[in-house]
Order: C-alpha cells, then structure tokens, then sequence
C-alpha cells in the first residue's frame, strides 16, 4: 500500500513538472495574433504559404531567433485538403546532403564521389544526417529555408555538380544540386 502511494505521488510529481516547462516553454499556452495581418512561412525568411489575421489561435512548437513555428488552430473545409503537396509548393530547388563529423571523412567521400561513386548510396552509408537513410534527399526548397552560409553552397551550383566541403556547427556537408 505504501509503495502504490509513493507511486502516486511520484507520478503526480512528474506531472506537475512536466506541465510547468512546458507551460515556462510557451509550449501548452495559446497564443493569439495581436496584428491585423502576419504571413504564415515554410521556414524563417522563407517562401509565404498563406496569411494569419488578427485574433488567430496558435501554439509555439519552436522557437528561432526572432521566428517562432507554430500550430494553428482552426477549422476549415475537409473537402479542401489532399496528402499529396501541390506543385506550386514544391520549391524551386532540391538536393542531396551527406554530413559527416570530421573533415577527414568528409575528404575521403568527396574523393570517391569525384571518383564516380554514387552519391545517393553514399549518403545511405556514410551520413548522419536524418536525409542520409533516403539517399541524402533534403527535398524542394526555397530560399530562405536553410540557413544562408548552406542555402549558397546549393544555389551556386549548377545542376547535378557537388560542393566543396561546407563546415557548420553540425559537422562537415556535401551537396549535390538536383533541380
């Protein structure tokens, strides 16, 4: 009987702490617009997708710099949403990524990739990236979404030609321009 109560109050605990950073977090709070109108972006400085007006309900899931992703809450036609992204929100560019720790290792890959080596397997096998299980593929973007010194090392590729190693605070980056 004591241990259940020791149980419980352990639990309650956790509870009340967990509750109280989330809360110290901004994450549980609502939050609502107090401008008449803000843009809604894929990322910081990134392409707008849509428009908030005043009073619009929301939850802050990350916060970055000056910028804040958030959940919006309201309601909308169920007849208007679809699983399959449209064209028009693909961005204008995609690409490859390989990260690896050292610089070393980054200069061995880059030699076998410069060698003919297939950069998508390579990305499978080397990189710890999370793109690194689908080949190292980060997708469509815009600009704007990815942080410059990285959103430069793709954009000033032609395409289908791999960058130079790009040191970020993350480890060592190889890029392969698609599109």
């Amino acid at each position: 009987m004591r241990s259940s109560k020791l149980f419980v109050n352990i639990l309650t605990l956790f509870i009340v702490l967990t509750a109280g950073s989330l809360i110290a977090q901004g994450i549980s709070s609502r939050m609502y617009l107090k401008v008449p109108e803000e843009n809604l972006r894929f990322a910081p400085s990134g392409k707008k997708i849509g428009s908030l007006l005043e009073g619009a309900e929301m939850r802050i899931v990350q916060e970055q710099d000056k910028w804040v992703k958030v959940q919006i809450t309201g309601w909308i036609w169920k007849e208007s949403l679809t699983n399959v992204k449209p064209e028009a929100l693909k961005g204008a560019y995609r690409a490859l990524h390989i990260l690896v720790k050292t610089r070393p290792e980054a200069e061995e890959i880059l030699k076998q990739i410069k060698a003919g080596k297939d950069f998508a397997e390579l990305a499978k096998s080397k990189s710890i990236s999370p793109s690194g299980p689908k080949g190292g593929d980060l997708g469509y973007f815009n600009k704007g979404d990815f942080p410059s010194n990285i959103e430069n090392a793709i954009v000033n590729l032609q395409v289908n030609a791999v960058s130079e190693i790009i040191e970020t605070k993350f480890g060592f980056n190889i890029f392969k321009r698609l599109k």
